[in-house]
């Protein structure tokens, strides 16, 4: 009876030994994986009171994504969690007869607390067909792609098409991936309007930190067709609304002084910097660093020395006053925040005008 106590002792052991991974195993570093979803993403006639299954390749935390799921159109849950490898959402009413699109951001995690590092993404239908509408393209932020990138659709009406659609709810959105690259599928065809904004999701909450995150609403609205389902290649840049511009020209000399042209950007509102930049010898000059504005521009040959384009006396007859030779570029010209601006060529002549 002993014997056979400790024997069923030791098989507990034994057991319950090579229940757990030895002590200084290898750490877990490989993020959750998708390996099925029910319903099939792309399916369509599906069940109304569906709930929808994710299953993935290792056990994983369920309350890591309740904070990152979104279903659109919005619904009600009655559930959301995990039991073992499967993630389930389970909802309070019977599903519209409709297209419903699932959106879960990077950060769920596994059991160990390994995040996920890629969006799912995956749109099923209850009606008797799925919609096929699509518009996709490509994020840059100061022209390169950027995976922080977040882009929100926005369904409008002919009204309010001009409407601020960063404050308004959106109706679909998608994430960047590490080109850049976003795409929305599944969307209507019917004719609804869109307008699209694009922003810099830095801190990952999929909302917009005004002063602190940057974005662009693209002015053209987009309607999707059975003719026209389709809309692809956006390229969207983002820049920061401070980003300087650059500028750069030539001054052509024709006055015979013998000295490099000067280049004056003065901004047309109060609150700006003036900048001033001399040519090299080519007559060619460049302005590194501008502020976003308005500005008109001088070219002239400075004289004295002053920086500024002005009057003095005439060396061989202090009586006379001369002016500097100058000319003013016909337009005002606009810099917007990272703008690189090459300017037509201007040409500077000696005045023969004198104030006696």
């Amino acid at each position: 009876m002993r014997k056979a106590l400790l024997l069923t002792t030791a098989l507990t052991l034994l057991s319950c030994a090579v229940m757990e991974p030895p002590e200084g195993g290898p750490k877990d570093e490989t993020p959750p994986e998708v390996i099925g979803i029910m319903p099939i993403p792309g399916s369509s006639d599906v069940d109304r009171n569906s709930s929808i299954r994710i299953t993935f390749s290792e056990k994983i935390d369920g309350d890591s994504f309740k904070k990152l799921l979104q279903v659109y159109p919005p619904l009600a849950f009655d559930r959301i969690g995990a039991k073992g490898e499967i993630f389930e959402i389970r909802f309070r009413e019977e599903l519209p007869e409709t297209t419903i699109c699932v959106v879960i951001r990077k950060g769920y995690a596994d059991y160990h607390n390994v995040k996920g590092t890629s969006a799912i993404n995956f749109c099923f239908s209850t009606a008797d067909s799925i919609e096929t509408g699509s518009i996709s393209g490509r994020n840059l932020f100061k022209m390169s792609p950027d995976s922080t990138g977040l882009a929100k659709l926005v369904a409008v009406s002919a009204i309010d098409s001009t409407g601020d659609v960063t404050r308004a709810l959106e109706s679909r959105v998608a994430f960047c991936g590490r080109d850049g690259s976003f795409s929305f599928e599944s969307l209507p065809t019917d004719g609804t309007m869109f307008r699209l904004w694009v922003f810099i999701d830095r801190n990952g909450d999929t909302r917009f930190s005004r002063g602190d995150e940057f974005s662009t609403v693209l002015e053209d609205t987009f309607v999707l067709t059975p003719e026209r389902p389709a809309i692809a290649g956006l390229e969207i840049n983002i820049i920061d609304p401070d980003e300087p511009g650059r500028i750069e020209g030539t001054i052509t000399d024709l006055t015979g002084f013998g000295i490099s042209p000067s280049a004056r950007f003065e901004p047309l509102f109060e609150d700006g910097t003036t900048l001033l930049v001399r040519a090299d010898s080519t007559g060619l000059y460049t302005v590194h660093s501008i502020p976003p504005g308005d500005y008109t521009f001088t070219a002239f040959i400075d004289v004295i020395s002053d920086s500024l384009p002005r009057s003095y006396a005439d060396p061989s007859d202090s009586t006379r006053t001369l002016y500097e030779p100058f000319a003013v570029y016909p337009d005002t010209v606009v810099v917007l925040p990272g703008a690189r601006i090459t300017l037509d060529p201007i040409y500077v002549q000696k005045d023969s005008k004198t104030d006696e």
